[in-house]
């Protein structure tokens, strides 16, 4: 199993090399991502959206600095344990997305290319830690708020659903694939576990109207209006219009993840840290 398992790795590795094979679809220079986004030189290196940057970098840091906080002050509970395992993994994947997608996106996507390439490792890494991120999380909900089967049930669904999102991510590695390496996909693995969290919150708060479960509840229904908010925000084309080719200001689909992310965090932080426990006999 252990060599099946590095040679699955090396694989892996080796296959991500493909990934330059990605291009945009139509294809874009450096000049033109320049164009559409804030490029500043530093020295020998262009950096990108200095705004988005700070958010997303203090976004990561927010996510692992409240995982910490949850695994620091478990008392014992399962559920605060995982779901701190699920925001210290939250705020690694932002991190890499913060490196690729907004502070180094021309020198890992542009530079030395005639056209640039579609993605790389770090946003395969940043799609693979938010999968397990989400799963974790539902498994701290389930210990929270379920029972007996039900909470085996999610428990084996929350696993199963992050292992066979981590074989069509290896695939889309080596195949290369865009729509298997894409964030909608990403989305259609997490959005199912959203749902069962909201089922699971309610059927709890609805018997015991405890506080856990309605901060539970508003935090899973939160985090999908702020993904309607990003998915709106980039269909809308909002970001063009306001950057104007340079001559306005930039704030892209991504800062209004991020910002929405953040307030995300603090409810968290602020509503289940002090309430947040393992459920351990029926009412």
């Amino acid at each position: 199993m252990k060599r099946y398992a590095a040679l699955v790795l090396v694989s892996a590795l080796a296959a991500c090399d493909r990934l330059d094979e990605l291009q945009y679809d139509p294809p874009i220079t450096g000049e033109q991502w320049c164009a559409d986004r804030p490029c500043v030189e530093v020295g020998s290196t262009v950096l990108n959206e200095p705004l988005g940057t700070v958010l997303v970098f203090t976004l990561a840091a927010l996510w692992v600095g409240v995982g910490i906080y949850f695994l620091i002050t478990g008392r014992g509970q399962r559920s605060r344990s995982w779901l701190g395992v699920a925001l210290v993994l939250g705020g690694l994947g932002a991190a890499q997305a913060g490196v690729s997608f907004q502070a180094f996106s021309y020198e890992l996507k542009c530079a030395g290319r005639e056209f640039c390439s579609f993605t790389n490792g770090f946003e395969v890494g940043y799609s693979l830690t938010q999968a397990w991120s989400v799963s974790a999380m539902l498994i701290a909900v389930a210990i929270a708020c379920a029972l007996g089967r039900g909470r085996r049930a999610v428990i084996v669904y929350a696993v199963l659903n992050a292992l066979v999102y981590c074989v069509v991510l290896f695939l889309g590695v080596m195949q290369p694939s865009k729509f298997l390496l894409s964030f909608e996909l990403l989305m259609l693995f997490a959005v199912p576990g959203i749902i069962i969290v909201i089922v699971m919150a309610l059927r709890r708060y609805r018997t015991t109207h405890d506080r856990a479960p309605r901060a539970i509840l508003i935090a899973a229904v939160a985090l999908i209006l702020v993904n309607v908010a990003y998915f709106g925000y980039y269909a809308l084309g909002i970001t063009e219009a306001l950057w104007d080719s340079g001559a306005g200001f930039y704030f892209s689909a991504n800062d209004v993840l991020h910002v929405g992310m953040i307030a995300w965090l603090i409810y968290v932080a602020a509503a289940l840290g002090p309430t947040l426990a393992d459920r351990v006999s029926p009412e």
